[in-house]
C-alpha cells in the first residue's frame, strides 16, 4: 500500500495509508479521491489484516459503507489486533451520533466523503502524526521517566475583560518558542472563544473528548486536537452547542488535561469566567493561575471576591498571578488603587491597544498580526516568564499543605 509522512516535517517513524470499502460504487468514487494518497482501496477486513505488520504503525482508511454497526466492529477487530493502526473514517454525511458511535469504537477521525481530496489528507496526517508521536515517546520513556507538562489557566470572575485574548496568545507565543509541544484546551463549555479567536473550525471539541476519555489513549486525543497552522499550536476546541455543557463531568475535563499533561509541555486552559465545580477542579490540577482583571470597578470587585473564595478553598495560594488587561486606560483609576484594592501586585500589564480588536476581527493572534504592537509585546512578556521557567518535573509536585496565616493574608 501506499506510504505518507506529514506535510513539511520529517520524522523518523514513517507510517502506510490503508483503504478498505467491500461496495464497488463507493470503492471507485473512493480511487478517485485517494489518488496520490494511497494504493486502490481493498474489499475486505482480511486484507487489512494480512497487508498489516505488527509493530508497525499504519493508518486506515475506512470507506463510507462501513459507516455503521458492522463497519464499527470491523474497526475493533483491527485496533485490537494492531495497536499500532489507526483508523479514519469515511461517511456519506458526517453527525454528531455517528461521530461518537465511531469514536467509542476506536475510530481516531471521521471525514465526509464529499469533503475532498485535502481534507482526507489531512486527516490521515493527522492521525499518522498521532502515531508518529506515540512512538517516538515510547521510545523517550524507554529511556526516562515521562515528563509532565506544566498547566497554565487562564480565569476571571467577569466576562469581557480579554481571559481568552490573553489564553490563546500567551499559547501561540509558547508554541512557536518554547522547545516543547503545547496545546490549548477552551474548558468555557457553553461559550467558548478559543475557535474563533484562532480561526479555526471546532471540528472536534471537548464533547468527544469528554465521551471518549475513560477508553481514551494518546492516538484518540491527538486526533481530536485541531491544529493552528501558524503556530503548530494544538487546540480542543469548545463545544458548539451550549446544552453540551451539561454532559461534561468536572472528573472529564480533568481527565483530558491529565492525558494532555503527558502528551505535551505546556498546557494552557481557558476557563468560563465563573466558579463552579469543574472550574475549582481545574484550578487544582493548575499549575500556575493566571487571574484577569481590566480597569473597572465590577471587575476589580469580582476578582476580590475570587480571590478570597480560592484563598478560603486553599486551592491556588502561591499559584496567583495578576495580570491587569488594558492597564493604561484613562478611567480614573491607578494600578496602584487595584493593587491596594485586592491586596497583590499586578505582575503583567497588557495596554489597551486598537491592535488587539483588530486582530479579534481577523481570527489571528495579535501576536502573530501584528507583533511589535505595544500588546503584542505585553502579551509576549507573559510568555516568556513560563520560558524561562525549569523544565517540566519527572513526576507531579506534592499536594502543598495550607498556606501559613501570614502568607495566606496577602490576598486578602
Amino acid at each position: 500500500m501506499g506510504e505518507i509522512s506529514p506535510t513539511g516535517r520529517p520524522a523518523p517513524h514513517r507510517y502506510r495509508v490503508l483503504a478498505l470499502e467491500p461496495d464497488e460504487r463507493l470503492r471507485t468514487r473512493m480511487t478517485l479521491e485517494l489518488a496520490g494518497i494511497t494504493a486502490a482501496p481493498v474489499t475486505t477486513v482480511d486484507e487489512v489484516m494480512h497487508d498489516l505488520v505488527p509493530g508497525e504503525p499504519a493508518v486506515v482508511l475506512f470507506g463510507a459503507s462501513l459507516a455503521n454497526d458492522r463497519g464499527f466492529d470491523a474497526v475493533q477487530h483491527v485496533t485490537r489486533a494492531f495497536p499500532d493502526v489507526g483508523v479514519v473514517m469515511l461517511a456519506e454525511e458526517l453527525t454528531l451520533p455517528l461521530l461518537q458511535a465511531a469514536l467509542r469504537a476506536g475510530v481516531r477521525d471521521a471525514v465526509a466523503i464529499d469533503a475532498g481530496e485535502a481534507q482526507i489528507r489531512q486527516a490521515i496526517e493527522r492521525v499518522g502524526e498521532a502515531l508518529e508521536a506515540i512512538a517516538n515517546r515510547a521510545a523517550a520513556a524507554a529511556a526516562g521517566p515521562t515528563q509532565l507538562g506544566k498547566v497554565v489557566v487562564a480565569f476571571s470572575t467577569k466576562g469581557g475583560v480579554g481571559k481568552s485574548v490573553v489564553a490563546t496568545n500567551l499559547a501561540t507565543v509558547l508554541a512557536t518558542e518554547a522547545k516543547g509541544r503545547v496545546a490549548l484546551v477552551d474548558a468555557d463549555l457553553q461559550f467558548g472563544d478559543v475557535a474563533v479567536l484562532l480561526g479555526i473550525p471546532p471540528l472536534h471539541t471537548t464533547t468527544d473528548a469528554a465521551l471518549a476519555i475513560d477508553n481514551a489513549d494518546e492516538q484518540l486525543m491527538e486526533g481530536l486536537l485541531a491544529t493552528h497552522e501558524a503556530s503548530s499550536l494544538r487546540v480542543l476546541c469548545a463545544p458548539v452547542e451550549p446544552a453540551a455543557a451539561d454532559k461534561i463531568t468536572p472528573q472529564a475535563m480533568v481527565g483530558i488535561v491529565k492525558m494532555l499533561r503527558r502528551m505535551f509541555d505546556y498546557i494552557v486552559v481557558d476557563m468560563p469566567p465563573h466558579f463552579d465545580n469543574t472550574v475549582l477542579a481545574l484550578i487544582e490540577e493548575s499549575d500556575s493561575v493566571l487571574l484577569v482583571a481590566s480597569m473597572d470597578i465590577p471587575s476589580i470587585k469580582n476578582l476580590k471576591v475570587g480571590i478570597q473564595t480560592l484563598d478560603l478553598l486553599s486551592l491556588a495560594g502561591g499559584k496567583l498571578h495578576l495580570v491587569l488587561n488594558r492597564a493604561n486606560a484613562r478611567v480614573h483609576l491607578d494600578v496602584s488603587d487595584v493593587e491596594r484594592a485586592l491586596g497583590v501586585t499586578a505582575e503583567y500589564r497588557i495596554p489597551s491597544d486598537i491592535s488587539v480588536p483588530q486582530a479579534v476581527n481577523r481570527g489571528v493572534p495579535v501576536v502573530i498580526d501584528k507583533p511589535r504592537a505595544p500588546a503584542a509585546l505585553a502579551l509576549r512578556s507573559v510568555a516568556e516568564t513560563f520560558l524561562l521557567q525549569p523544565a517540566p518535573n519527572a513526576t507531579p509536585a506534592p499536594k502543598s499543605e495550607p498556606e501559613p496565616e501570614d502568607r495566606r493574608r496577602r490576598w486578602r
